[in-house]
């Protein structure tokens, strides 16, 4: 399953991978690939799958759910008026396993390259008794702004679980949805990562970017990045996510307000800012970037934080329910009919 709005060309790599693993692929595109494109580039590829386009601006194609996280209008403001429908795309993926009965699932990023059939072979074998299984991209790193702008003033920023390269059990009376949010596949596998139960079964490599391009990357990114790392830290200690009250959410805001501090701290003391460079335009352009976050940080409240927390219980307990009672499909051009969307099939036997 690959969610995309990227041009077609940046999908060669998963294109190669469902033809190595002769695995059916799922492309759900929007924005700056069609349906079409995907078809004309798995031409003469020994290939079967669907290209699936969703409209832009995103619209919600599963109509009998809606969440109140991507409608709740203060929490889209938190992000900036954060439009983009990659949680939409991956929820989707989960629907079609449940409607064909699928016990199993990958989602792979258009980014994401160096995956090898052996590696596709654990993400499924761990699903065996795990419930999320993931390969851990060792460059580029899979981080936010702020965590990139922290490694480039000197900090030690580990690499973490995400969604690029991941397998999931979904045969599951447990199985969470993805919120409209950053960090959207941290609240996925939340409880997995409460209880340790994220099996990391290699690594991967995800292709590199400009995390500094533009401060509204950044602005963008807080309330999510915010969110997550509150929520882990508690889970750190043991702690339920769903009881964190104000107080809880008041201090940690402080804590991250600390944190981009240091790290504006760090990179003013950084030896190439003041040069000429692209390395001193890097970190300069760094530094724009977390004042961005810094501003944005402060328009965030701990009344905010848990009406976003208290909101995603509610429509997690609402989408497994969802989940219950979807009808069992028997291929995914029924399931794909069922849901209304505009897709083409390809395969190198209907040419």
């Amino acid at each position: 399953m690959v969610p995309t709005n990227r041009p077609v060309k940046f999908l060669r790599d998963c294109i190669d991978l469902a033809r190595e693993t002769t695995i059916p692929l799922i492309v759900v595109c929007s924005k700056r690939v069609t349906k079409d494109q995907v078809v004309d580039a798995t031409m003469g590829e020994k290939v079967e799958g669907f290209a699936v386009e969703l409209p832009w601006p995103p619209t919600n194609p599963l109509k009998e759910i809606s969440f109140a996280t991507s409608k709740e209008k203060d929490l889209l403001a938190a992000s900036f008026g954060l439009t983009r429908d990659l949680s939409t795309k991956r929820n989707l993926g989960l629907v079609i396993a449940r409607m064909l009965g699928w016990r199993r699932i990958m989602f792979l990023d258009d980014d994401i390259y160096d995956v090898s059939k052996d590696d596709v072979d654990a993400l499924a074998a761990a699903l065996d008794n795990h419930n999320v299984s993931v390969l851990i991209p060792n460059f580029y790193p899979d981080n936010s702004v702020a965590c990139h702008a922290y490694r480039l003033g000197g900090g030690k920023q580990g690499k973490f679980a995400s969604a690029g390269a991941m397998g999931v059990r979904c045969d599951r009376d447990s199985l969470a949805f993805f919120p409209n949010i950053y960090n959207e596949d941290w609240f996925f596998f939340c409880e997995e990562a409460a209880n340790h139960r994220i099996a990391r079964v290699g690594t991967s490599r995800q292709r590199k970017y400009d995390p500094f391009e533009h401060p509204r990357r950044a602005i963008k990114e807080e309330f999510g990045d915010l969110l997550a790392e509150g929520l882990y830290a508690r889970l750190d200690d043991d702690r339920n996510v769903a009881d964190a009250d104000a107080a809880y959410w008041d201090d940690f805001i402080k804590s991250r307000a600390d944190f981009l501090s240091s790290v504006a701290e760090s990179l003013a003391r950084h030896p190439d800012g003041n040069l000429d460079s692209p390395r001193g335009r890097r970190v300069r352009a760094a530094q724009v970037s977390i004042r961005a976050a810094q501003g944005q940080l402060g328009r965030i409240d701990a009344y905010l934080c848990q009406k976003f927390v208290g909101l995603w219980q509610a429509d997690l307990a609402r989408w497994q329910d969802y989940l219950t009672k979807l009808l069992p499909f028997d291929s995914v051009a029924s399931a794909l009919d069922r849901l209304g969307l505009d897709y083409t099939a390809f395969s190198p036997y209907i040419r």
